[in-house]
């Protein structure tokens, strides 16, 4: 069922427009090996017109477009230099339409080869008997499709220790992979699932007891699967660690590191060379005898780091701490608590922040604070999808204890945690909702920001890191109390074409201190939508969906194109509708002299979307720009439910120049309302006992509504209005008798007058206030 309504969705999205948008399902390898070059072929939709790709690693891999594209396929030849940081990135395809969707990569140093299926279809390996013979150490790329089953062949001597891992669900699909060891005779040997930190994929050694050829088989553990799904199998030996301890350091100072998972002396490190990466960024581990690396995530922090000192099991065994600093500890065993004491003073406002998931730790934290009478003042677990967090402010000076231990009573190796402890400053979270922009010579796009303060509300000042000359933000500053910026980025006509990445750093200064932010996004991986389905099924993002690569979030694509021949603005920034009515707003197109193509024009947002799989509750219809009719008039129709609100809708122009498609967006505010609202006036009133006065209620209709409405006076003992008051069509007041009783006791009387009607079908409510009487006293 839910896959029938995910059908639906995505059927009414992509017929909105008539001109596709770029759209990778898959990219082949999906590892590249850092020192050669590698072809790599990009499947999907609408990716005729390639010129480039995008990656989060910006200008450091040389990228040749190997031959023209197709409508379903891209080819480039891509150079990964020897100094390429290993891990997860992201990557764009651009054409001369615009940026596709972002897919996700792994840099390896592991020898690459390819499944010969892939190519092959008739070279199956699904048996051990046909299994592809392999040479350690090595990485493959291989493809998953429903029911699939690839096998591998490979040879191991006695006592010869082999790591194993799987690069698949962190590729951002929903595949779920398992890999089980076979011997020569077919007989199971052992098998892996899901290592957490990792998602749904895997990191193990084994130790092979006698020489001879082994297979290993990897599959779904649903066996689902799809042509889109790939993975790269990696064999060797390398290290199996997946959490660092501390997952801290310090960009300029070595630092001591230690990986439990693989070795229990720490060991000192240089970070200097990871400086330019955005925390948290990828280190790899490679020991002196491994053939290859392992990619962990660490983060590079100012604040101190205090390491638990054991045995720490109880309140008088802390190990003591100084706010503000970063505490890091192991669960190492079943029932383990981990103790630490911090002296606090006194309205020093400290958060609390627990980093299990982000370190790739099998860590689920739960964080109890105790006061210096030892009495529980705080016990925090997770928040939804984030680990364990809190603020407090000390009521008193003194020691107070932390407690940490994992929910179920769980530990081990991989029980690594850290706990920020930090002062509560001032503080700005930016996000720009969009991730990717295709901006053509000469004009603008929009670029809209969102922000969350703490402890400021100030101006901020905007900047743009990585922009060439020529590409700039419209505006460069963010008001006092403002929280959504309708950013605009504008590029020269100067600006030559090609891909940018770009960052937006919000910038202010607080009574305490200067400080700095830069804007995130979330871009969407693959098609599948948030929200819940029409039984209340959640269509939540994956865990591999939401913790995306660093280098991914902190930054936008953008890719300039040749001058665009037509381009629109919307005269009016606020459109006002009538709930269960309509409205018409104006477009106004430009187009150049030898331009004669139809211009589409869609509106998006809000309650012009699908919300939930249920049909927009604001209905749009705009005709085509022509060379006949550049200024054009759209309609938007209230449907059911429509809510009262005001949300920020986008209207975006769609046309082809000759073989490419052009696409520009502009913005506007729909603020809908209730298509009448009446008021009394006056609205309020001095009268004495045995009194009469009249009032006036007026219609305030808003256009094109013109009905009747009816409004029902709330009774109040001695003070009489009619039981019903009526506006025929049209009307645009009408005016109230009131009589005041003569036994009316003095005081204050409020009458309430709500009014309601049928507006087409629908049954809608308003209100003309309140009518306030004030009695005086008898002389």
């Amino acid at each position: 069922m839910i896959h029938q309504a995910l059908a639906l969705l995505l059927l009414v999205t992509a017929s909105q427009n008539s001109f596709g948008q770029v759209f990778v399902e898959k990219i082949f390898p999906p590892a590249l090996q850092r020192g050669r070059i590698s072809r790599v072929v990009l499947s999907g939709s609408n990716l005729a017109g390639a010129t480039s790709l995008w990656t989060s690693l910006g200008p450091q891999l040389k990228l040749t477009l190997a031959t023209a594209s197709s409508s379903q396929q891209a080819v480039f030849d891509v150079f990964v230099p020897h100094d390429a940081p290993l891990g997860l990135y992201g990557l764009r395809l651009a054409t001369q339409n615009g940026l596709s969707n972002v897919h996700l990569f792994a840099i390896d140093d592991l020898p690459q080869i390819e499944e010969v299926e892939f190519s092959q279809p008739q070279l199956t390996n699904s048996e051990p008997a046909s299994a592809q013979h392999i040479k350690l150490p090595v990485a493959v790329s291989a493809a998953c499709a429903a029911t699939d089953v690839d096998c591998f062949s490979f040879n191991a001597d006695r006592d010869q220790r082999v790591s194993f891992e799987i690069v698949g669900s962190r590729l951002g699909k929903a595949f779920d992979p398992v890999i089980s060891i076979l011997d020569s005779k077919g007989r199971f040997i052992t098998d892996r699932d899901n290592d957490v930190g990792l998602f749904f994929d895997c990191r193990f050694e084994h130790t092979f007891a006698e020489a001879g050829t082994y297979v290993v088989k990897v599959h779904d553990s649903r066996y689902h699967g799809s042509h889109h799904w790939t993975y790269s199998l990696r064999i060797g030996r390398f290290p199996v660690a997946r959490v660092a301890f501390p997952s801290t350091v310090h960009p300029n100072e070595q630092s001591q590191v230690n990986f439990p998972q693989v070795e229990n002396t720490p060991r000192t490190f240089s970070f200097t060379a990871y400086k330019k990466q955005t925390a948290p960024f990828f280190f790899d581990l490679r020991r002196n005898q491994d053939e290859g690396s392992a990619w962990l995530p660490l983060s590079f922090s100012t604040l101190p780091n205090v390491i638990e000192v054991e045995p720490n099991d109880d309140r008088t065994q802390a190990t003591a701490a100084t706010a503000p600093c970063n505490l890091h500890g192991i669960i190492s065993k079943e029932n383990d608590w981990d103790y630490f004491v911090l002296t606090l003073k006194k309205g020093q406002k400290l958060k609390f922040c627990a980093q299990t998931r982000n370190i790739g730790s099998a860590a689920d934290l739960e964080l109890s604070l105790f006061g210096v009478d030892g009495k529980s003042l705080k016990q925090v677990d997770d928040s939804g999808f984030e680990d364990a967090t809190f603020t407090f402010t000390p009521p008193a000076d003194g020691n107070y204890v932390l407690q940490v231990g994992d929910v179920l009573r769980d530990g081990g190796s991989a029980f690594v945690y850290r706990v920020e402890v930090n002062a509560v400053r001032p503080h700005v979270e930016l996000e720009s909702e969009v991730g990717r922009i295709a901006v053509p010579q000469g004009t603008w796009q929009p670029l809209p920001l969102k922000l969350k303060r703490t402890q400021y509300n100030g101006p901020l000042e905007l900047s743009l890191a990585g922009a060439p000359d020529g590409i700039r933000l419209s505006t460069s500053s963010i008001p006092a109390d403002v929280n959504l910026l309708d950013g605009i980025l504008d590029v020269d006509a100067t600006v030559p074409t090609g891909v940018y990445t770009l960052q937006i750093v919000a910038s202010a200064k607080s009574a305490e201190k200067t400080f700095q932010t830069r804007a995130r996004t979330q871009p969407l991986i693959d098609r599948l939508p948030t929200g819940r389905g029409p039984h209340g099924e959640p269509f939540e993002l994956r865990e591999d969906q939401r913790r995306l690569p660093a280098t991914l979030t902190d930054r936008i694509a953008v890719v300039v194109t040749p001058p665009a021949p037509f381009d629109f603005e919307l005269p009016e920034s606020e459109v006002l509708l009538p709930r269960y009515v309509f409205t018409h707003f104006p477009i106004k197109t430009r187009r150049s002299k030898s331009y004669f193509e139809p211009i589409q024009l869609v509106a998006r947002g809000g309650q012009l979307e699908y919300d939930r799989l249920r049909q927009p509750k604001i209905i749009s219809t705009i005709p085509d720009a022509t060379t006949g009719q550049g200024t054009v008039m759209a309609k938007l129709t209230s449907v059911v439910d429509t809510a009262t609100t005001r949300h920020r809708v986008t209207v975006t122009a769609t046309a082809k120049d000759g073989a490419r498609t052009v696409n520009l967006t502009r913005v506007f505010y729909l603020d809908t309302r209730v298509a009448f609202q009446p008021t009394v006036e006056p609205s309020q009133l001095k009268l004495n006992p045995g009194q009469t006065a009249k009032v006036r209620i007026l219609a305030n209709r808003l256009k094109p509504f013109n009905g009747a409405f009816t409004i029902r006076p709330s009774k109040v003992a001695d003070i009489q209005l009619p039981e019903e008051i009526k506006l025929a069509p049209g009307q645009t007041e009408v005016e109230v008798p009131i009589q005041i009783g003569a036994g009316i006791k003095p005081g204050k009387y409020s009458v309430e007058l709500p009014a309601e009607t049928r507006i087409a079908k629908f049954a809608e409510q308003a209100s003309a206030g309140k009518l306030e009487i004030e009695i005086n006293a008898a002389e």
